[in-house]
């Protein structure tokens, strides 16, 4: 041992012998004191057409006079009960004696979101979100996990309510395909849509629809060609439900089945850059007519393919904008 030491050990012994001899208590170390809850927010931070940005802030009332460090900050997102996304933050610190804002970044990821879109069709577009935060201090003596309450909401969107809007702009549409020497006329009525089968791929979309045969003789409906675009990319096909029978100058119930691919329709989910930013969903629908002999032998035609329906409109993207309810 060095003399510098020596006389250093030396001199603290000596310290306290003094301090006890005459009755003064040794210095004490003030006890780390819990911090408290102030208040949380969260917001949008960045968006891609990838990803986008929750940015959690959690506000807490340090009453140490000393720097208190954050052992960690979590966040996790769940949406109809499917965990959307998490975060984790390391290496902060607060200060002495004061309110001060610890913030978090939590990413959506848009591959994430298809599984979630099965249960929220499930569940006919209401689920239940939960947004949870935890804080970890390192006390020195202890951790110590504060109590941060959650955002719970719960989540509704109308999608089909949107699709059905602008697939009703086709109601009453005419089908007169031949000459006027001709005497056969149909007429498409109106659409009322429904979700069918959802997986984490395609999406059906059920079409109910009643067509009028203004026309003295039967026709058979035995197909349908369908297409449908989303901002002018293929967004999905479609079929009849079956064969259908016009009887002469009646009505018949009619369903098309278009499949949908997940992979544009889940991004309608992401929130955009800027709000109100539309998509444009577009629909073509065309029937094949067996005919009966009676215009097979006017046209020469035993079947004929004729447009039924042909729509385009817009809607509102960016569904889950309005998950924190606008913050």
């Amino acid at each position: 041992m060095s003399k510098r030491i020596l006389i250093s050990s030396l001199m603290v012994t000596l310290l306290l012998v003094s301090i006890t001899r005459y009755g003064c208590p040794p210095p004490q170390i003030p006890k780390p004191q819990v911090p408290e809850f102030r208040g949380i927010t969260h917001q949008w931070g960045e968006v891609t057409a990838e990803t986008a940005e929750i940015i959690t802030t959690i506000t807490v009332y340090n009453p140490n006079p000393f720097i208190l460090p954050v052992k960690s900050l979590q966040t996790e997102l769940f949406m109809a009960g499917i965990r959307l996304a998490q975060g984790k933050a390391e290496g902060l610190e607060m200060k002495t004696e004061g309110e001060f804002p610890l913030s978090i970044s939590t990413m959506i990821q848009l591959e994430k979101i298809p599984e979630m879109w099965v249960e929220h069709i499930g569940q006919g577009e209401v689920s239940e979100m939960r947004l949870e935060a935890g804080v970890v201090f390192d006390l020195i003596i202890m951790e110590f996990t504060l109590p941060v309450p959650p955002i719970e909401r719960t989540f509704t969107t109308d999608l089909l309510g949107s699709l059905e809007y602008i697939l009703k702009q086709a109601e009453a549409i005419e089908i007169a395909p031949f000459p006027e020497n001709v005497p056969f006329k149909m007429v498409s009525g109106a659409i009322n849509a429904n979700w069918g089968e959802v997986s984490k791929e395609r999406t059906e979309l059920r079409l109910a629809t009643q067509v009028y045969n203004d026309s003295d003789f039967p026709v058979t409906v035995s197909g349908a060609l369908v297409e449908a675009t989303l901002n002018e990319m293929p967004l999905g096909d479609g079929r009849l439900a079956g064969k259908y029978e016009l009887s002469p100058n009646s009505h018949t119930e009619m369903e098309i089945i278009l499949s949908l691919d997940n992979e544009l329709l889940v991004g309608e989910f992401m929130p955009r850059a800027e709000n109100g930013e539309k998509s444009v969903f577009s629909m073509k629908a065309s029937f094949v007519l067996d005919l009966p002999p009676e215009i097979v032998a006017a046209t020469g035609k035993e079947s004929v393919e004729v447009l039924a329906y042909e729509v385009s409109g817009g809607f509102e993207t960016g569904l889950l904008r309005g998950m924190l309810g606008g913050l």
